[in-house]
């Protein structure tokens, strides 16, 4: 797998987060995420965002339609 930019990175983050890419591209966008002082700040944000939401769910996961508006609000 190619080196990704920024822009790969943050459309991925929330299946990172969750878990849901295969070891390459895990490996890809961890390594992006160290290196990237944009995209470093970006994933702590959406991780904590993501914490936070599935505490106060408290349900189970964080459903996917409030995933996708948080995620759109995000790339704003």
């Amino acid at each position: 797998m190619s080196e990704l930019d920024c822009e790969q990175v943050l459309e991925m983050v929330w299946e990172y987060l969750d878990g849901e890419i295969d070891e390459v591209q895990y490996r890809g966008i961890h390594t992006h995420i160290e290196k990237c002082g944009d995209c470093g700040p970006r994933y702590e944000f959406q991780r904590k965002l993501m914490a936070l939401v599935e505490r106060k769910c408290q349900e189970g996961p964080i459903p996917a339609d409030l995933k996708q508006r948080l995620f759109q609000l995000l790339k704003e």
